[in-house]
């Protein structure tokens, strides 16, 4: 019995992934990777992400913020143990062999159907981000007013989303969740399949691309901009994975994007800060937990004077959430069912029970310590370990790294097209690890039904595969 873990040098040279009972070829240059450049590869994104992680615990300690932790010990030991359960699983999963998708759904047919019901979903979309309902003249006027003030735009939408959710959710309210997976699809799959692509299908999703910038800027929000930013470059990158290769050859192009959305990102969060202050300046206190930044911090001492209070409240969004994590650390385990890792999940689990499962959810019970659950972050662990304690977020984190592989591999060496989709949800969960859950939290339907269809897809290739092999 052949094994699964092979060196990918000596691998089957897996040219193809079946869509349909076709076979798409991959581009030359993948099929003439070498064995050391696979593992380069392999390796990349689980060494951007432990740089990554390890630069925001070194922003928490070192940074302008004096967080007032108590128990360092507890939590820069959970922090470690919890960056070497994600590289170890990682690792464990990397050697792999890779799988192709087998589907009779074509991607061009995927993007055009995504693309479809996003246009038909506009009016709910704007009304679930900003709380108002759509209309064109109050969408235009909402999306020019979130750009050039998305501060006040942002405590405007809030304002009309507390009066919106005061009210029962409706049968359109529940319909939006289970369309989510479907309207995920498009942007995934259109940037990296984009050469398979009609002229009129590439029109058809710059245009929504561009309208759903919109949106998310009429709703005064960073969130929907900053992940554009950090996905299209990862999408670019997946779509031709032997860029890894040689990155100095495309040093310029990526560099240039790069600095592009950052720059515009950070314009738009540092405007967006002073809009939601009430002193019209960038806040670098917090009065609740009776600390203040150091502008003076020699980790700012690289930046000008106009941009230290934008950069510290930037440092705040990234490192916040370990102070909220290291209180939760001090907490006793309460078992939450399931259901307090996610606010759409407990939301709904409120029809079931009488006391709301919230309360007892680590984010809940550290409010008693003055850090709100709904305005600070605590990163993604307390929310995991409401249901799995903190022992079992370990495991977690291991198993999120051995899945984040098995998906990269299926990306970049087979073109699976359902991994293709669930590859930027992990992405993203990944990025946002220092702040919350994110992609469990909010909006779980797109990662549950990608990582289903996934699954099936690679185990129904596999077994085809094999069965071709031993006729």
């Amino acid at each position: 019995m052949q094994s699964e873990d092979m060196d990918f040098g000596r691998a089957p040279n897996r040219r193809a992934a079946t869509h349909g009972g076709g076979e798409q070829r991959l581009p030359m240059e993948q099929q003439r990777i070498t064995a050391e450049g696979r593992r380069r590869i392999c390796l990349y994104p689980i060494v951007f992400f432990q740089v990554y992680l390890a630069a925001s615990v070194l922003a928490f300690a070192f940074g302008p913020w004096p967080w007032p932790v108590s128990n360092p010990v507890q939590l820069y030991s959970f922090l470690i143990l919890a960056q070497v359960a994600l590289l170890a699983g990682y690792l464990l999963a990397i050697g792999k062999q890779p799988r192709p998708a087998s589907t009779k759904l074509r991607v061009p047919f995927m993007v055009t159907v995504s693309l479809v019901v996003n246009y038909l979903w506009i009016g709910e979309t704007y009304q679930m981000r900003t709380g108002e309902a759509f209309s064109l003249g109050s969408a235009s006027a909402a999306a020019i007013a979130g750009i050039t003030n998305p501060g006040l735009q942002y405590v405007t939408k809030q304002a009309a989303q507390q009066l919106l959710s005061a009210q029962p959710t409706t049968l359109m309210g529940y319909a939006n969740f289970l369309a989510f997976p479907v309207m995920w699809i498009a942007f995934p799959l259109g940037v990296v399949f984009w050469k398979q692509l009609s002229v009129s299908v590439r029109v058809a999703l710059v245009v929504f691309i561009v309208l759903d910038l919109l949106s998310w800027a009429a709703s005064g929000m960073n969130k929907g901009i900053a992940d554009y930013v950090i996905l299209l470059p990862c999408l670019l990158v997946a779509r031709r994975p032997a860029i890894l290769l040689n990155l100095k050859r495309h040093a310029v192009r990526i560099g240039l994007i790069a600095i592009l959305g950052a720059t515009a990102l950070f314009a738009f969060f540092s405007v967006g800060m002073v809009g939601r202050s009430s002193t019209a300046t960038i806040s670098v206190a917090m009065p609740r937990i009776g600390i203040q930044a150091d502008l003076d911090s020699p980790a700012l001492s690289v930046f000008p004077p106009d941009l230290r209070a934008p950069v510290v409240a930037l440092a705040s969004y990234l490192t916040q959430g370990y102070y909220g994590l290291s209180l939760s650390l001090k907490e006793p385990f309460v078992f939450c069912y399931g259901v307090g890792n996610s606010f759409f999940l407990e939301g709904l689990s409120r029809h079931l029970v009488d006391k709301p499962l919230y309360d007892s959810t680590y984010p809940a019970r550290i409010e008693a310590s003055g850090w709100d659950s709904h305005s600070q972050w605590h990163s993604i662990y307390p929310w995991i370990a409401s249901d799995l304690s903190f022992p079992g977020t370990i495991l977690f984190m291991f198993l999120l790294g051995w899945l984040f592989a098995l998906v990269w591999l299926d990306v970049a060496f087979c073109r699976n097209p359902w991994a293709v989709c669930l590859l930027p949800l992990l992405l993203t969960m990944l990025i946002y690890i220092p702040a919350n859950n994110q992609v469990l939290g909010f909006s779980p339907m797109p990662f549950w039904a990608m990582l289903f269809l996934w699954s099936f897809s690679r185990a129904r290739g596999s077994t085809k595969q094999r069965a071709t092999q031993t006729s």
